[in-house]
């Protein structure tokens, strides 16, 4: 086998995303698993080598010659199939991760690899790393059966010879024939399992799952295909849902910025959600809910504005030294500081959840009503106070108009649910004044902090949240974001400082945020043309990252919730629009997944 580092780092649209709804593995074209962390999202990781081409761990197959490669998921499902030609012929790669409907001793990963035509030489490498341990272990070989400490074992239907630190094997492929390796995070049985039928019974889970969904138009399968990206990141457990899939994948090229994004943020799951339980997918919501219920019991006071898969809220931020960084772009990070910031955003999504909860059909328990309460009670006494805001700036806190409209949220909804009350009524009604005079700038756009001059994309969706924007500064503020923040169909976040040397892409939500609210101002053609070039920037598997060049190229965590919730959403606000015009798409986020249309039915929770 030659030296790993001589391959170069893939580009991030290079990978394909396969997991269980426990963790999760990223599979390059050349088929090589470069990042996986088969337990939990957010513990270590057995493959990384996405984060260093020569230190990290990673799991090859692929043919020994020269091949092309094409790639997809089968249909409705996240089992991922690449494709190699050869000029000896070709052959079929499938990688699916393995769920609870594998049984009690299921492998958590499986790659099964087909000859479907002439005589293929295939080669296999197989070289795990303990987390971010700085060397590799020498695994224990016994012919198919490979034990490394520290790792996850390997049981495959061939046998495998030392390589340096890993195990290696060299076969050929002939039409019909198959051979599986399959990851173990328990102990190993004494026989390979029967793939096939594992492959089948994962199918088949995917693929009822799906069934769920309310929208039947002609982006169906795009959006199922988001939709199974955001129930791929759900930690079934606990309900919770992580920003992305992986860690410290650069926002800018050789820069610091280099975040983990494999935890829960309340802003973020809320939203997903949201699309979610719109496009029709209910069960989802339910467990989140009980998520959401079990963080207001054990918080004591404000809520953070993240946790881990499993409600945690200690995410200490510690950097892997000796690891280079995709692409040379250190440090890499595990673990968040943002964990321990004030982001008042968070009480305004906790109560827009309950109340579109609510109006689907749910039921609040008696003690999700107080926890409900004491969010609003917080938001009355503290919304004019500085927060840290929603992007994490690591810089002193602002009265950012962002978060002074999600505490409006947090008010108008308690007020909904649980009927008015005279502080909640009295400071509701000081946020819409703020915003609407000392909020807006001398030049008419709504800036991204009070008495500051600068254009924030994240106010371009107060009117989705039914705040009663002034509509001359909302429209004026679009054509700021534009002017300012727009590079063709991308949209940066903000351009001004925020404590962090360098800078990054463009922010996909927030390209997908200005297609919306072009939509609530009726420009539906500019608005239209935006969605058809966000849409051609997906991967060849339909995958988004969170950011991007603005030559179109992925950085960022991959694939990112938050960009896999704006094309959903913008979809549906298309479909809206176009069944109803601009009045289909006022109002809140309740009130719009309350209105059919000719391709998409109303989801109702389904009685206790």
């Amino acid at each position: 086998m030659s030296d790993p580092g001589e391959r170069p780092y893939q580009p991030i649209e290079a990978y394909a995303l396969i997991g269980n709804c426990e963790g999760c593995a990223l599979v390059a074209r050349d088929g090589s698993i470069d990042w996986a962390c088969l337990e939990r999202f957010d513990a270590e990781p057995t493959f990384s080598r996405l984060l260093d081409r020569r230190r990290g761990g990673h799991f090859t197959i692929r043919p020994a010659g020269r091949y092309e490669t094409t790639r997809q998921y089968l249909s409705r499902s996240n089992i991922l199939e690449t494709t190699f030609t050869t000029q000896d012929g070709f052959v079929t790669l499938h990688d699916f991760m393995v769920g609870p409907e594998g049984g009690p001793d299921r492998p958590r990963l499986v790659r099964r690899v087909s000859g479907m035509s002439g005589q293929v030489p295939m080669v296999v490498a197989y070289r795990p790393l303990a987390g971010f341990a700085e060397r590799f272990a020498r695994p224990a070989i016994d012919g198919g059966r490979v034990v490394t400490p520290g790792c996850p074992s390997l049981l495959a239907d061939v046998t495998l010879a030392p390589d340096g630190d890993g195990a290696f094997v060299r076969f050929t492929l002939a039409a019909g024939q198959e051979r599986s390796f399959s990851l173990y995070t328990d102990t190993l049985p004494n026989a390979p399992p029967d793939t096939r039928t594992l492959m089948e019974r994962t199918r088949k889970a995917w693929v009822l799952w799906t069934q769920d969904a309310a929208y039947t138009g002609p982006l169906a399968d795009e959006l199922i295909r988001s939709a199974l990206v955001l129930k791929a990141l759900t930690y079934a457990p606990t309900g919770a849902i992580v920003a992305a899939a992986t860690t410290s994948l650069p926002e800018e090229i050789g820069g610091i910025r280099n975040w983990d994004y494999r935890f829960c943020w309340i802003r973020d799951a809320c939203l997903s959600f949201y699309v979610l339980k719109k496009f029709g997918m209910l069960r989802e919501a339910e467990a989140f809910f009980g998520f959401v219920t079990d963080l207001c019991e054990r918080a004591e006071g404000r809520l953070r504005p993240l946790y881990s898969v499993a409600g945690e809220g200690d995410l200490t931020e510690t950097t892997i030294a000796h690891f280079e960084g995709w692409r040379g772009s250190a440090p890499v990070r595990a673990g968040n500081e943002a964990a321990e910031q004030h982001q008042a955003d968070a009480y305004g999504q906790v109560l827009d959840l309950l109340y579109l909860y609510t109006r689907l059909g749910g039921t609040l328990p008696e003690a999700m009503q107080g926890h409900g309460a004491r969010l609003a009670d917080i938001s009355a006494a503290h919304w004019h106070k500085p927060d840290a805001g929603l992007w994490e700036p690591r810089k002193p806190e602002q009265r950012y108009l962002h978060a002074a409209i999600m505490n409006w949220v947090a008010l108008d909804r308690a007020i909904r649910l649980f009927g008015p009350r005279e502080n909640w009524c009295r400071e509701r009604d000081r946020i819409v004044a703020c915003v609407n005079r000392e909020g807006i700038h001398r030049d008419g756009y709504y800036p991204q902090y009070l008495g500051g001059d600068e254009v924030d994309a994240a106010l371009l969706m107060a009117p989705m949240v039914g705040f009663p924007v002034d509509e001359a500064a909302f429209a004026r503020t679009v054509d700021v974001v534009i002017e300012r923040l727009g590079r063709g169909h991308l949209v940066y976040r903000y351009r001004n400082d925020d404590g962090l040397p360098g800078h990054e892409g463009t922010f996909l939500l927030c390209a997908f945020w200005l297609v919306d609210a072009l939509l609530w101002l009726g420009r539906e053609e500019e608005a239209r043309t935006r969605f058809n070039a966000l849409r051609a920037l997906q991967n060849d598997v339909g995958l988004y990252a969170e950011e991007a060049a603005e030559d179109g190229t992925f950085l960022g965590n991959f694939p990112q919730a938050f960009s896999h919730l704006g094309f959903i959403h913008s979809a549906l606000m298309l479909d809206l629009f176009e069944h109803g015009g601009r009045a289909a798409v006022q109002g809140t986020y309740a009130d719009r997944s309350l209105r059919e249309t000719a391709l998409r039915r109303v989801p109702e929770l389904a009685a206790d």
